[in-house]
Formats: structure tokens, C-alpha cells, sequence
């Protein structure tokens, strides 16, 4: 049998041969081994993940990776199963990737960057809401980047590894980290000054990887690994409007996906895909209030203009509430501003939002639920003045 065996296998375990089929070799790390297989008991084709696993870590194999069976979503890659026996070995779906150029690409970190706007919020949004199921049920990844995001052929977007980087990062015949330095949140290279890696460093790694979508680079660039992790601590990121001026509604996402501090993050993934739905209504809103005031500047009766100007400051409330769970500071401002000339009442409260969120602006920090609670108690009483 070891004869008859291809040398495009090797390291295919020979322990596996009589219930799998080696189809293809899809890949190899420091960690382990990837092949397509066909399974030998039904002929259904899986992938199958070998990992390179010494005594300290094959009692934790099965315990780290049991959390992977809860996870049905489509964009996570299902496992079937896992065993240390024969050998150590992960049984998952295939993937079968997408074509480009003739060429297949199983995964994101070989997908050319930067991509369009349009499929960049679709393999992003996939992402999202495969971390929103994981966490539903209480499971964080921590080691997102774009080798862990397998694509099928139309380019839906597939999480795979869960639980594997804290397997590598203990073993003794790997000297990964359990996570990867390109990628990794503050709060993974810095703990007693961050905090403890949770729910929010899986959302601080689907901003990077957003980020890389959009610019085709990541928002930090060094020469040596310490230069790399000094900038993560400290520096502020690159905008993304620095790279590309036609990226400039996102800076405001960026900032907040990026945060060196957990708490001014997003709280939440479903609060960052509210967000992304909140950029596309900003944008017809912003349309909408464009024909607002040309209509009033056309209008020819005082009824008539009454009308439209309760019409647009309705739509200017909106904007203005939008770009704050955007964290738009810049178009939040230009709303606020706006309203200055609607209001009496509450004139004195809107100057004071207003240095508050300059403040904001100048200092680089997200606008947190608070401010933007205070914010959208102060437009709803400016609507209802301008309205009765």
C-alpha cells in the first residue's frame, strides 16, 4: 500500500485509508495539513484538516473544537466530526471556492484586493452574520483574518477554525501565538491594559478585514513585528478616505470597528450590521432631502412651503441620527448645524450637542450610546417643536 500511495499525498495519515478517499491536497501550515477526500461509508466529498498535535494538546483537541458542532449557519463552515483517533483529525464540509482568472481560490486572503463596494459589503455582511450566530451562542473565533474565511463560487463567505488558533498556540511543535500578529486586537498583545479578548476583538477583526476589502491594505504598516504590534497599541489607524477620498462615509465605521478600547466599540455584531443598513438609508435620506429643498425653493404658496419645510426638517432629524450611529461626525455636524435655524426652545442644548461632538471630532473618539441617546432625545423634541 505505501507504494501504491501518490507522493502528492504525503501526509495523508495511511490510519485513514480505509475510511476516506484522498482527492486533493488543498493546502498546508505550520499547524497542519488540508485535503479534499471522499468518505469511503456514503462517497460524500469533505474536507479534511490534519493537525500536527504533541501530548500537551490532544487532550484539549476534542474540547476546544466541541463548541464548532453548535454552529450551523451558511456562512460557517460545518464540521462533521473530530477525533484523536487513529490519528488527530478534523472532518469538515468542503468549500469548493471560486473561479477567477482560471484560477480557484479557496480562500479570502488569496482573493485579489481591493474589491468594489458592493461585493465588499456582501462577503462582510456573510462574515457578520456568521460571528452574529457564534455569539448568540456564546462562542467567539479570536483569530479572524482572511485565511480563515473560505469562499464557495458565488462568493458567499465561510468562517472554518474555530477553536483551532488556542490548540496551535499550546502546542510544543508550533510557535503560533493563538493568534495572528497582522490581525490581532489590542487587547490580544496587551491584556492588563485592554482586557481580556471577547465578543468585541472578533468585531475589531471583521474591521480589518472590512478595511483590507475596501483599500486593499490594513489600516497599520511597519518594517519589523514590534514596530507592527507598537502601532496597534498606540497609533491611530490609517482613514480609510486616506487611501481612497471616495471611502470617506466609512471613517467613521472604521474608527469605531477599530477602537483600541473595547468599550468604544460597536457593543455588538448586530449593532455594526444595523449600522451598515443604517449607511444605505443615509444615503437615500441625504437624496431625499436634496428634492426636499429644491421643492421648497420652487414652491409657490406659504402653505405649500410650510409643508416642505416640516418635510425636510424631519428628514434633517434623520440624517442627523443616522450619521451618529454611523459615527459620521463630520455629517452629524453639518445636520446639527442645519437645525440651528429650526429651533428656539432647544437652541441652547443643540450649541452645547454641538461643541460636544467637535469635541468628539478633535479627539479621535466614537460616539458611544450615550451620546447618541442624548443626541436623539434632543432631534425628537426639535422635530416635535418644528412639527406642532
Amino acid at each position: 500500500m505505501q507504494e501504491e500511495f501518490p507522493s502528492k499525498f504525503q501526509g495523508f495519515p495511511q490510519a485513514l485509508l480505509s475510511r476516506y478517499e484522498p482527492l486533493e491536497s488543498l493546502g498546508k501550515g505550520g499547524f497542519a495539513k488540508v485535503f479534499k477526500a471522499k468518505r469511503k461509508s456514503d462517497g460524500k466529498i469533505v474536507a479534511l484538516k490534519i493537525p500536527r498535535i504533541d501530548e500537551r494538546t490532544s487532550s484539549l483537541f476534542i474540547k476546544e473544537v466541541a463548541a464548532w458542532y453548535n454552529l450551523n449557519h451558511e456562512n460557517i463552515v460545518r464540521l462533521y466530526r473530530a477525533d484523536i483517533l487513529p490519528v488527530p483529525y478534523l472532518e469538515m464540509e468542503f468549500v469548493e471556492g471560486v473561479e477567477l482568472n482560471g484560477k480557484v481560490i479557496r480562500d479570502l486572503e488569496k482573493y485579489p484586493k481591493p474589491v468594489d463596494e458592493e461585493t465588499a459589503l456582501k462577503i462582510i455582511t456573510g462574515i457578520a452574520e456568521g460571528l452574529k450566530h457564534a455569539h448568540s451562542k456564546g462562542i467567539y473565533h479570536l483569530d479572524l483574518k482572511p485565511l480563515n474565511i473560505l469562499l464557495k463560487s458565488d462568493l458567499t463567505p465561510k468562517i472554518t477554525d474555530w477553536g483551532l488558533a488556542k490548540i496551535s498556540a499550546r502546542s510544543s511543535l508550533s510557535t503560533h501565538s493563538g493568534y495572528s500578529p497582522l490581525y490581532a486586537a489590542p487587547e490580544q498583545l496587551d491584556e492588563e491594559t485592554f482586557g481580556v479578548p471577547d465578543n468585541k476583538t472578533d468585531i475589531y477583526q471583521l474591521g480589518l478585514i472590512f478595511y483590507e476589502l475596501l483599500t486593499g491594505e490594513l489600516p497599520y504598516s511597519a518594517t519589523t513585528p514590534g514596530a507592527l504590534i507598537g502601532k496597534i497599541l498606540h497609533a491611530k489607524p490609517k482613514r480609510s478616505s486616506e487611501v481612497d477620498p471616495a471611502l470617506a462615509k466609512y471613517d467613521g465605521l472604521f474608527e469605531k470597528l477599530l477602537a483600541k478600547k473595547k468599550e468604544e466599540r460597536f457593543s455588538s455584531v448586530e449593532e455594526f450590521l444595523e449600522a451598515l443598513n443604517s449607511l444605505r438609508e443615509l444615503e437615500r435620506e441625504k437624496g431625499e432631502l436634496k428634492r426636499t429643498t429644491m421643492a421648497m425653493r420652487k414652491s409657490r404658496s406659504r402653505e405649500e412651503f410650510e409643508k416642505l419645510k416640516v418635510e425636510s426638517v424631519r428628514k434633517t432629524v434623520k440624517i442627523a441620527l443616522l450619521s451618529a450611529r454611523l459615527n459620521d461626525k463630520a455629517e452629524l455636524l453639518r445636520a446639527l448645524d442645519d437645525l440651528r435655524f429650526e429651533t428656539r426652545e432647544n437652541f441652547d442644548d443643540l450649541v452645547r450637542a454641538i461643541e460636544q461632538v467637535e469635541l468628539l471630532l478633535r479627539e479621535g473618539i466614537p460616539i458611544g450610546n450615550e451620546t447618541f441617546e442624548m443626541l436623539r432625545a434632543l432631534l425628537l423634541r426639535i422635530e416635535g417643536e418644528v412639527v406642532r
